[in-house]
């Protein structure tokens, strides 16, 4: 095994005819990298075109860096067996994780020349070679910014040490790798900035509407109870100040001092059904379970789940009608923390045809919260059940 802090700059290159050819034609990839071209099949093209170039048997791959930073995905290899590709997908970097896990541990290229005999290949030796792979060099694609982005390898069905224009072909096609890497995630990471600023108005507009949905709810279910116009809008505004403080603690933490806050599953639940009724005379809404404290990263995302149930208990459900009651009670398990919500008294719950914005906000959210949940439509009322993990729980 060999490792190489510095392959030869294309100045030194030992032969114009072979490395003119792979610069045009990486020339040509790249003009299609700049147009936003298709990820895979650029990769694909890329490792052909290696392949190509050596013509001695060669077979490529490009892994790319998971996001968190740990594992190698695989971006290409089209030569390489389904099984063996599968295989390698995800494994971890690190130095003694053969030639492609260790290059990218440590930045640096690794040619190992016979995979029977190098010892980074001890954990892989036996899955290479039952696919007759007899040597493997591995280089890092680096980014601008000196971080790796993945590695590009070089296969071979024999032993076999790298030549001096084996070792500028890697260096110049690592290079294009890298440069359609690094344009493929900016422009992923454009998508995933459009699709956030979507999702936020999207957001915007559906607590907008919720927000005026409970204010008409309200004003309808205290109209009965009214003594005078006056006494309906004290009522009315007290309760729409409840909402506005219930409101608060959907907006998700920020560093400003107050990403640390913690907040109780009944003090959670009361907050947000406060406006709606809980701790009326009525008792239409009620709470039973121990005084658990859920973590500040979770509060905000079951904070949300709630808030969207209890709107559309008010818009849809039990709480429509003045006879309808809500009954939430949860429970400490092995699995975690098992919250159960109960509508009864109101309209036949009834599962909907679609799911609404509300319905994908909630599942989204249940599954960032590493949750489950689970909706029971009955004739007399919707039922849920949720389980929140045991990591969700401060106390």
């Amino acid at each position: 095994m060999q490792t190489d802090d510095s392959l030869a700059p294309p100045s030194d290159l030992p032969s114009d005819k072979y490395l003119a050819e792979v610069w045009r034609r990486q020339q040509q990839i790249l003009g299609r990298v700049a147009l936003g071209g298709d990820r895979e099949a650029i990769l694909s093209d890329i490792v052909r075109l290696a392949e190509e170039q050596t013509g001695d048997g060669m077979l490529a791959s490009i892994l790319l860096l998971s996001e968190d930073g740990v594992h190698l995905e695989l971006g290409a290899a089209p030569s390489l067996s389904d099984e063996y590709n599968a295989a390698i997908d995800g494994m971890e970097i690190g130095e003694g994780e053969g030639s492609c896990g260790t290059a990218a541990a440590t930045g640096r290229p690794v040619f190992v020349e016979d995979i029977a005999a190098d010892p980074l290949w001890t954990d892989f030796r036996e899955l290479a070679l039952s696919h007759d792979l007899g040597a493997c060099w591995s280089v890092p694609i680096v980014a601008g910014d000196g971080s790796i982005l993945g590695t590009f390898a070089n296969y071979y069905r024999e032993p076999r040490q790298p030549s001096d224009l084996d070792r500028d072909i890697i260096e110049a096609i690592a290079l294009t790798t890298s440069i359609a890497v690094e344009r493929i995630r900016l422009e992923r990471m454009r998508n995933r900035a459009e699709e956030a600023e979507s999702l936020v108005l999207e957001e915007l507009q559906h607590r907008v509407k919720n927000a005026f949905s409970l204010a008409q709810s309200l004003i309808n279910l205290n109209v009965p109870a009214a003594l005078s116009a006056r006494d309906l809008a004290d009522k009315v505004n007290g309760k729409l100040r409840a909402i506005a403080s219930a409101q608060d603690l959907i907006i998700v933490r920020n560093a400003s001092g107050r990403s640390d806050e913690m907040t109780s599953i009944r003090t959670l639940l009361a907050t947000i059904l406060g406006p709606l009724g809980y701790g009326d005379a009525d008792n239409r809404i009620s709470l039973k379970g121990e005084d658990h404290t859920v973590d500040a990263q979770s509060l905000s995302g079951l904070a949300m789940v709630f808030h969207e149930l209890a709107t559309n208990a008010t818009k849809y459900g039990a709480l429509k009608d003045a006879g309808g009651t809500v009954s939430i009670d949860w429970t400490a398990t092995s699995e975690g923390l098992e919250i159960a919500w109960a509508e009864s008294g109101g309209p036949s719950a009834t599962a909907p045809e679609i799911q609404n914005f509300g319905s994908r906000l909630v599942a989204s959210t249940i599954r960032q919260l590493g949750a489950a949940i689970d909706y029971d439509w009955r004739a007399d009322g919707l039922r849920v059940k949720i389980i929140l993990p045991p990591t969700s729980l401060a106390g």
